[in-house]
């Protein structure tokens, strides 16, 4: 057993939000995976946590600097009802706004888009149609109101919306995508995909640059700042339906078993970089790896392409979640009696250690955290991912599986259903 050192896990109560000021928004729930172990040094001493009351049917919500809470709203007759959403800056909780809004559905979702616009997301409760509502927090009424689900902000321009983006792959169903002005919620552009087309953008970061529509014989990319046409290439016996799309970070790699697997380079349009002679069907999305491409098999495995040639490099099997961190894929193993993570040299594929009895939890920027349960409390750290040794910073008590760690803070929903804050540093 690792002597972890003991942390005091006092609540502070803070007082309710005063109505004010602004800033938003939303969630980002955390993601836990799974395993590790090794020596640790024992944890500095802790601040008790402040407490955010919050109900036990509510939602906790994290962007950014912003913890935000929503609570599950009452009755405003028809079927409607009127939810409260309170905003805290991190790593402080300083209070910062509460604002009330009307739904029929739940709210599901909060972005911050600028220091006096929130974007809230509403679902239906019988898998309706998403909305989005624009709010100036302190505003009596909403600024504006658009069907369908938001994807990201464009870098400096509008937000591009789909009608439901989730069916983008569905050959089906249409999907209509817009551009919306943030300031009065108008529509910019349109483009759509038709039936028997698909559609992506590459929003990795919540900031959509390109849309890419894929249709019979040719692919489409459209500047999401303004909806034009920007570039177009043929691709003969291209399918729809049998073909792979995946963005990545400036690139995006098309396959299909008529036409083989082609990389494009998106940076200024869509000029072809590496084509191969062999389809990605066994594969059904694939990441950035350094100089390689990760693969996800639909076995559940892991395969390393190589960017130059698209050919395989290496394959893990039983990879059922990875990461790539500071040169090394970092996979859960599921095969594992206990928590487990191994690692992997991206190069070659071939094992490179591994971690028992921690799990990972994914937090801000590039810092790789861990979390282990043990003696009734939930233990945090940092794993240095070279020698795979673990830093403890705190300890929680009382915390449900709710955990993430931003902007120095850990966030939990506590099992009494309030939102514990622990600051970091």
């Amino acid at each position: 057993m690792i002597d972890l050192g003991v942390v005091r896990d006092e609540p502070v109560a803070i007082p309710p939000p005063p109505r004010r000021g602004l800033r938003p928004l939303l969630v980002v729930a955390a993601v836990v995976l799974a395993a590790l172990p090794g020596g640790a040094a024992p944890p500095p001493e802790t601040a008790p946590p402040v407490i955010v009351p919050a109900a036990i049917d509510g939602r906790m919500m994290v962007r950014e600097d912003k913890l935000f809470v929503v609570d599950p709203g009452r009755p405003v007759g028809g079927p409607g009802k009127r939810q409260m959403i309170r905003a805290y800056a991190l790593p402080d909780v300083r209070p910062l706004f509460e604002q009330a809004v009307t739904v029929t559905g739940e709210v599901v979702d909060v972005r911050p888009v600028a220091d006096d616009l929130v974007l809230v997301e509403e679902r239906g409760y019988t898998g309706a149609a998403a909305r989005i509502i624009a709010v100036r927090p302190g505003a009596a009424e909403p600024l504006w109101k658009q069907d369908g689900v938001l994807i990201g902000v464009a870098p400096g321009g509008p937000a591009v919306f789909g009608s439901d983006a989730y069916l983008g792959d569905d050959l089906e169903t249409p999907v209509e995508w817009r551009g919306v002005d943030l300031a009065t919620g108008t529509t910019r552009w349109t483009v759509r995909k038709a039936r028997g087309e698909q559609a992506v953008t590459d929003s990795y970061s919540g900031e959509p640059r390109w849309l890419f529509v894929l249709g019979a014989g040719r692919l489409t990319a459209y500047d999401t700042r303004d909806g034009r046409k920007a570039a177009e290439v043929a691709q003969p016996g291209l399918r729809p339906g049998a073909s792979a799309l995946w963005p990545l970070e400036g690139q995006l790699l098309v396959g299909s078993d008529a036409t083989g697997t082609t990389l494009f380079d998106t940076a200024s349009g869509l000029v072809p970089v590496v084509h191969a002679d062999r389809d990605l069907d066994d594969y059904v999305t694939g990441y950035d790896c350094g100089d390689l491409i990760c693969a996800y098999a639909t076995g559940g495995g892991l395969t390393g392409l190589d960017r130059r040639t698209l050919a395989p490099v290496w394959s893990v099997k039983d990879a059922a979640y990875s990461m790539w961190v500071d040169g090394y894929v970092f996979a859960t193993d599921p095969t594992a009696t206990g928590p487990r993570i191994r690692r992997s040299d991206p190069v070659t594929g071939r094992a490179a250690g591994q971690l028992d009895g921690w799990q990972l939890t994914i937090g801000d920027g590039e810092t790789f955290y861990v979390r282990r349960r043990e003696d009734g409390r939930v233990w945090f750290g940092v794993l240095d991912p070279g020698r795979l040794r673990v830093r403890p910073l705190v300890a929680a008590e009382g915390v449900t599986d709710e955990c993430l760690i931003e902007d120095d803070s850990l966030i939990c929903r506590k099992i009494d259903a309030g939102v514990g804050v622990w600051r970091l540093r």
